[in-house]
């Protein structure tokens, strides 16, 4: 049993209320990205009337043209239509991983009651693109069942010493900031009693409007530029990762603007820039991509999972370990900015991730 919950827009006109088809957000998306509503409609996987019709009949019931049509030019979004998208993107990046966690809480109980079998794996880890699509490769193994919560790197690696989960999912950079935080999360870490599995290696920067309008190439420029700048929330490990590399240029946070405006998931961040809510974030080059964002790199980083070695021998733990080497989940991976898999799926010591430099 695989439980998901989505979104579902309402707009009560003339009394009536009228739910929007998720198709009408897929339209406007392409249509941004591709510029022509005949290519929008194919990627989409709908013919070009049956996305006109629907076109028109927003259009009709809003009272405004969501696209505009000029010949040799194929079509662009209008205000309006622009608006529409990135409302989308903002509330589904804000809350999808809490969604996904209330989903997971009740297919997990729905299947108790049910009375299945409970041997499945807990997994703990920070919200991300390549878990996403881990979760929905295993999704697809329905004799997989993966339990599976998104929380922070510490708070993850606390469930994991505690025996709350099976699996935890985090993330630490490399070089001399990494070894700043190594010690943290070597406390909830034995190597005794725990394996270390690598997903991949990910890069993380500044997140800026296309072309770089306020010119910000380092992280002294958040303060000399006087960007509006959309943090991370506090002890999530993007957070720390960027507290620490300000204190190693000695940047007081103090004289960031926005500094303490703050969203949950790199997604999140990312579309609170393209919306220009706000002028910078820091996050990941892959949820920048996803944004039409510019990006400068700062900080490479290791993305590992934690397991149980008790466990790690388990008919499941393997099936995700082959799960993670499969040629579907890594071409999925592939399309993504600033993501290296060389080493998805592969045991690794713990000199490798937390003494080397």
């Amino acid at each position: 049993m695989n439980i998901q919950i989505n979104f579902l827009w309402k707009i009560n006109l003339n009394d009536e209320s009228v739910s929007i088809e998720p198709l009408l957000f897929e339209l406007l998306v392409a249509i941004e990205s591709l510029g022509s509503l005949q290519q929008a409609a194919l990627q989409c996987k709908t013919s070009y009337r049956h996305a006109w019709g629907l076109m028109e009949k927003w259009q009709n019931l809003l009272g405004s043209p969501l696209l505009s049509k000029q010949r040799g030019r194929g079509a662009q979004l209008t205000p309006l239509g622009e608006k529409l998208v990135q409302a989308h993107q903002q509330l589904h990046a804000r809350y999808a991983p809490q969604l996904a966690n209330h989903a997971t809480d009740l297919t997990h109980e729905l299947t108790q009651l049910r009375q299945h079998d409970n041997n499945q794996l807990k997994f703990f880890t920070s919200h991300g693109l390549a878990v996403s699509a881990l979760r929905d490769n295993l999704n697809r193994l329905q004799e997989l069942p993966v339990e599976l919560h998104f929380h922070g790197s510490l708070q993850s690696l606390r469930a994991l010493h505690a025996n709350e989960c099976d699996i935890a999912g985090f993330h630490l950079p490399e070089g001399e900031v990494g070894q700043q935080l190594a010690i943290a999360y070597q406390s909830y870490l034995n190597p005794h009693q725990h394996r270390l599995i690598y997903l991949v290696r990910r890069l993380q920067g500044l997140m800026v409007a296309k072309g770089n309008p306020l010119s910000i190439h380092s992280l002294s420029d958040l303060v000399s530029s006087g960007c509006r700048f959309i943090n991370r929330q506090n002890q999530s490990a993007t957070r720390v990762l960027l507290d620490k590399l300000l204190e190693h240029h000695q940047i007081d946070s103090n004289q960031i603007t926005g500094f303490d405006q703050v969203e949950y998931t790199h997604m999140a961040v990312a579309a609170m820039v393209a919306s220009n809510a706000f002028d910078c974030g820091f996050g990941l080059a892959a949820a920048a991509r996803k944004f039409g964002l510019d990006f400068i790199p700062l900080q490479w980083e290791h993305y590992c999972l934690a397991v149980n070695s008790e466990k790690y021998f388990e008919p499941n733990m393997q099936t995700l370990l082959e799960c993670l080497k499969s040629p579907a989940y890594l071409e999925e991976l592939a399309g993504l900015e600033g993501y290296e898999m060389d080493r998805c799926g592969e045991a690794v010591d713990f000199e490798s991730i937390f003494f080397k430099k």
